[in-house]
């Protein structure tokens, strides 16, 4: 897959280009399909399917926009009589949002709808991810079923698969952030803390990747790359100490900065929130060490679940 080929085939509102050049999708021959539901006809046009699962694009309502929910859910009721198996692409007029919706469908279980909103000024990493799971190479071909794309639908636009493995991943991460924790004596302190750190970091790295930290889309990873080229890797003056430290309290967290910090930081807002001020356990531990090692660690895991981060609220400190 091509990212930035994807991200512009979605800005520019190309899906039949997107599945075929990028996903492996096949075109669509069926006709169009027109729904009249309360007092407007939508008309959905099929796109592209594979092996009997069919993506249609749904245009907006009178008013220009992208029909409200319960109308959706009416339209992908509808839809559903003729392709059982199906994804539906619903944008409004202007062109600047989408909203990709597809419905879980088990044996003895309630449907599940499952929905993904999109503005055209967005990044798109989170969609882009979810696509990947969508994508077939030739090598596939002879083999795919229905209930192969399927399935592969699911692995990509079930909130509630991906969610659970993102939440295991994070448990293993936190524990093991933890574990680099130094100079906490108190167990449950020492966890208390990697929460708040860990929280602390998320709200960072969401913020970096809308380039509100010196411009830099990978200001954490690069920061840390520089303290250890500057400092020695792990040395006395750390990436936590000498760096990270100052940009949460000092930086993030005060509007009054010398030049000295603003040229360890960069151009970096204030935020007027609790989060960054030192915290009583770094008041009553003053000594606390955290190994570059960490660091390096928790980043690429952000780094591969940055698509899920988007969606994910903070949790408190405690």
């Amino acid at each position: 897959m091509n990212n930035e080929k994807i991200r512009e085939y979605l800005k520019q509102f190309e899906f039949e280009a997107l599945f075929i050049k990028e996903l492996g999708w096949d075109r669509s021959q069926r006709p169009d399909l027109p729904l009249p539901i309360h007092s407007n006809t939508y008309t959905l046009k099929p796109l592209v399917e594979k092996r009997g699962m069919v993506v249609y694009c749904c245009g907006s309502n009178s008013q220009g926009k992208i029909p409200d929910s319960v109308t959706r859910r009416h339209i992908e009721r509808e839809v559903a009589k003729c392709t059982h198996e199906h994804l539906i692409i619903y944008i409004n007029t202007a062109q600047t949002e989408q909203v990709w919706q597809w419905v879980r469908r088990e044996i003895g279980k309630p449907l599940a709808c499952r929905e993904h909103r999109y503005h055209k000024d967005q990044p798109g990493d989170s969609l882009i991810e979810k696509l990947r799971s969508i994508a077939f190479t030739l090598e596939e071909e002879e083999s795919l079923t229905v209930i192969d794309i399927t399935n592969r639908t699911r692995k990509g636009f079930d909130i509630d698969s991906v969610t659970k493995k993102f939440y295991v991943r994070f448990k293993k991460e936190h524990a093991t952030f933890v574990a680099f924790i130094q100079n906490i004596n108190i167990i449950s302190d020492k966890e208390w803390y990697a929460s708040l750190m860990l929280n602390r970091l998320m709200f960072i790295y969401l913020i970096q990747k809308k380039g509100f930290l010196n411009g830099d889309t990978d200001y954490l990873r690069n920061r840390l790359k520089m303290c250890q080229q500057q400092q020695g890797k792990d040395c006395f003056h750390s990436f936590y100490r000498y760096f990270l430290l100052k940009l949460c309290h000092e930086g993030l967290g005060k509007q009054e900065r010398s030049p000295e910090l603003e040229n360890l930081l960069g151009q970096v807002p204030y935020l007027n929130g609790g989060l960054f001020e030192e915290h009583p356990l770094e008041e009553s531990n003053p000594d606390i060490q955290i190994a570059d090692k960490a660091f390096e660690e928790i980043f690429a895991f952000f780094n591969e679940y940055q698509w899920h981060l988007d969606d994910r609220p903070l949790q408190n400190d405690r």
